[in-house]
């Protein structure tokens, strides 16, 4: 008996769409501080965060991960509770800066959303790019000294091995996620200058991380760089279609 093309095709597609309506769809967001220097604060850890006991040791003293915590900038804090991020009194919007004044001397917002959207059991990942012009000094053969300036591809890279959702547990589990931060890590030495006004030298610092979030709820990982001043704070928060933290596509626009 042969079936007629047209509903050979029908049924494909039927069969696609109810394989595409059974997906479970995960979006981890990203919003990125810099730090100017060393800030007051406190942070802490409500809830079972890392995927093993403890956090990796070559992360100890460089990168904390918390639920919990505050960042004292002026006469404000930047507060991380009740799973979400608020400045005073106000919550800062993942979408971005535009209904809260941050101190920029104290605090700069770097990139806000970063977004990487992958289905359950799979990863994704993104490159933020921040080629800025770097100023430096250069010793000419009169013995002057001349002022140029040069880009280097500093930035960030995000990427996330596996996102798998633990229904029974009421978690996200986010292994690995791996982030690599290009910033300029150190400068050449000029004959005769004792400030650091060299050359830029580019440095590469990885991090990995495997552990497991709330959908729908924020937290915080604060990376203190081997070179420079200040640090990076990372705002993290995962949503899931399976939760309901995460519009299916065709309810985005509505």
């Amino acid at each position: 008996m042969r079936v007629p093309r047209i509903l050979l095709s029908g049924l494909l597609i039927l069969a696609c769409a109810a394989y595409a309506e059974g997906k479970n769809r995960i979006q981890v967001q990203f919003q990125i501080f810099r730090l100017a220097g060393d800030v007051p604060s406190k942070t802490s850890v409500a809830e079972p965060i890392w995927t093993t006991d403890d956090a990796p040791e070559d992360l100890q003293n460089k990168v904390v991960v918390f639920s919990n915590g505050w960042f004292q900038l002026g006469k404000k804090r930047l507060e991380f509770k009740e799973g979400r991020c608020f400045f005073g009194k106000k919550e800062v919007p993942l979408a971005g800066p535009e209904k809260v004044e941050l101190p920029e001397e104290l605090i700069r917002m770097v990139y806000t959303p970063v977004l990487i959207e992958m289905d359950e059991h799979e990863g994704g990942g993104v490159k933020i790019g921040s080629k800025q012009p770097i100023q430096y000094l250069e010793k000419r053969a009169d013995g002057l000294y001349e002022l140029k300036e040069m880009e280097l591809p500093t930035g960030l890279d995000v990427e996330i091995t596996e996102a798998v959702e633990e229904e029974d547990k009421g978690y996200i589990r986010l292994t690995d996620i791996v982030m690599t931060m290009r910033s300029v890590g150190s400068r050449e030495k000029v004959e005769g200058v004792n400030l650091p006004v060299g050359r830029p030298i580019l440095s590469e610092e990885k991090y990995t991380f495997y552990f497991r979030v709330r959908p729908g709820k924020d937290y915080g990982i604060l990376i203190n760089p081997k070179q420079g001043e200040g640090g990076l704070l990372l705002r993290l928060r995962a949503n899931s279609t399976k939760s309901g933290t995460l519009a299916k596509p065709d309810e985005k626009s509505k």
